[in-house]
């Protein structure tokens, strides 16, 4: 890979974006426990629920936590680096002690404890082994998977219950302590202990099962909404989704809703990124574009009561929607700065892919740039999960071209509207959203004064060249697709590079590349600022050090975030600029 420096550091952003940071990420309650990056510190941790004392600090990356149905031991899989694969850890809550099983590979796996916590089980080593760990003696038993099956173990009945899926079949879920099949699904995407019963989110209906018969006791279903998370205390559920781009709150008994309102607090829309289910109450994890994220009860967000509307302090969140050539409404909420006027240095992002929602969460860069005078924007194309199941295909396989036009539509629309002006903004994407910021902007030419494109496969054509390719496939057209090749070459970022014209008016290009990234490659990014660089464009290839696609320490965020904020401050011509030493100390 071609070195090139650390791009320029814009200090009044690099002190902001600190400053923003200091606000923690807490993490919901789970059996007296929460995994959670406190307010100034670099990492997450295990602590306490009763009085946040710590549990466990490590240096590496917690991916996940189950802690024991006594409280005494917390099983974790913790990585070493951000590179998402993990080792199987067992903590000692009484006295912080831990045993690490490096033989024991796992990757997000569910982990299962047994009733009485001696035991503690998983399908590990990508779904290949089923390994089960003595609490006491430490000993292992594993056991293989045939290669043609994939096994995941979720709560529910006296010894748990086990999903298989196999290529081309339902996936079939059984109670292992009866062996009773207790149903067949399309796709299981999470499952609960409700009770007595279990609780099966098949990604469209939500299903509550009899574990000792099958039998289904009742089964409720929204078209319009898309679930991002559930939580369940008995027949009594809390439903969070995603319905016409707005985060919502929905309680559920016995199949009907009770409640089903959009997501406030303090008389502002927020958005509840997490639920949970304690012994007497629900919480729910909710921030905002401005507001730090924070734990709050359910029954808070459902009261009846109006909450009082504060005036904002800093900034403001308004929707907007532009038409796209089509005729189709693209909505996009942009975050301005209060006693904003006229055009602003606007950074415009997007995902659209694989039904992921974008909605308008907190992340410190974006409080700093509206401080340094800038507005936000988060487009809701075709592709992504805001708006039910016929938004998402419509920007998917065949169609991914329409996600990367709505995003053009956007950029245009918001300087219609006098938000900004094209030398005044910046796309910015990540992972599949790099695929369709770079895309757009190279597809046309002065929409934009510069695009970011972080861990993003930019060869279309080679998808299959990433740790993840399989998984990029699908969502870009599959094989069977005659004119895929063909399809594809369109609306490549690379191959959009190269057939520029001589003289084009070319975006400045900053393509972030993730050390410890074990999902896409850095081929691809290295190509394309190659090619830009040769048809005289300003292209500039950084590697993030140790950072990675999932779970990554502040410090690495740090300097990630003010790469980004320096880039779109130079693009723009929207602040005299000093080298300096970002996330210094850190």
């Amino acid at each position: 890979m071609t070195n090139t420096p650390a791009p320029t550091i814009v200090p009044s952003l690099d002190t902001a974006l600190a400053k923003w940071e200091h606000h923690g990420r807490p993490g919901l309650p789970d059996r007296g426990f929460v995994l959670s990056r406190l307010p100034g510190r670099r990492r997450r941790g295990i602590y306490r629920v009763e009085d946040d004392s710590p549990v466990f600090e490590p240096d590496g990356h917690i991916l996940r936590m189950a802690p024991s149905p006594d409280g005494r031991t917390v099983a974790v899989q913790l990585a070493g680096r951000a590179d998402e694969d993990a080792a199987l850890a067992l903590v000692d809550t009484a006295t912080g002690r831990v045993r690490v099983h490096p033989e024991v590979r796992c990757r997000y796996d569910p982990m299962l404890w047994s009733g009485d916590s001696s035991r503690v089980e998983l399908v590990a080593d990508g779904s290949r082994r089923f390994v089960g760990l003595d609490v006491a003696t430490g000993r292992l038993r594993a056991s293989a998977v045939p290669p043609d099956v994939r096994l995941r173990l979720f709560p529910g009945g006296v010894r748990g219950l086990l999903a298989e899926s196999r290529t081309g079949a339902p996936t079939v879920l059984t109670d292992r302590a009866t062996g009773t099949e207790l149903g067949a699904f399309t796709a299981i995407v999470r499952v609960l202990a409700a009770g007595g019963d279990a609780l099966v989110d098949d990604g469209r209906r939500l299903h509550v099962l009899d574990t000792r018969t099958g039998t289904e006791r009742w089964s409720w279903e929204d078209p319009s909404l898309r679930i991002t998370s559930i939580a369940a205390r008995g027949d009594d559920v809390l439903v969070a989704g995603v319905r016409a781009g707005r985060s919502v709150l929905l309680r559920i008994a016995q199949g009907a809703v009770i409640v089903d309102r959009p997501v406030t607090y303090r008389g502002g829309p927020v958005v509840a990124t997490d639920v949970s289910a304690g012994a007497d109450r629900f919480h729910v994890l909710i921030e905002g574009p401005v507001l730090p994220p924070r734990v709050v009860t359910a029954d808070e967000l459902l009261a009846d009561r109006p909450a009082t509307t504060a005036p904002p302090a800093l900034a403001r969140t308004e929707r907007y929607a532009f038409t796209a050539d089509d005729g189709a409404d693209v909505p996009v909420v942009v975050t301005s700065p209060v006693g904003a006027t006229g055009p602003t240095p606007l950074i415009l992002t997007c995902y659209g892919g694989f039904g992921v929602p974008s909605l308008a969460t907190f992340e410190p860069t974006v409080p700093a740039w509206i401080e340094h005078g800038g507005r936000y924007a988060i487009a809701q194309i075709r592709g992504g999960g805001e708006h039910g199941t016929a938004w998402r295909e419509a920007g998917r396989g065949a169609d991914k071209a329409r996600g990367i036009d709505d995003l053009a539509a956007v950029a245009r629309g918001l300087v219609s509207a006098g938000l900004t002006r094209p030398d005044l903004l910046v796309l910015a994407g990540a992972s599949h959203g790099g695929v369709i910021v770079t895309g757009c902007a190279l597809g046309s030419p002065g929409l934009c004064a510069g695009v970011v494109s972080t861990a993003a496969p930019l060869d279309l054509l080679h998808l299959g060249a990433h740790p993840l390719g399989q998984h990029w496939i699908g969502e870009f057209g599959g094989p069977d697709d005659p004119e895929r090749v063909e399809r594809l070459r369109r609306i490549s970022p690379l191959h959009r590079a190269r057939r520029l014209p001589t003289g084009t008016d070319l975006p400045r290009f900053l393509g972030i590349v993730l050390d410890d990234d074990s999902r896409v490659t850095a081929d691809d990014t290295q190509a394309v600022a190659d090619t830009l660089r040769r048809a005289g464009g300003d292209a500039t290839l950084w590697r993030a050090p140790r950072t990675g696609h999932g779970s990554n320490h502040l410090d690495s965020l740090h300097r990630l975030g003010a790469t980004v904020l320096g880039f779109a401050a130079i693009a723009t011509r929207s602040a005299h600029t000093t080298p300096s030493t970002a996330g210094k100390g850190f």
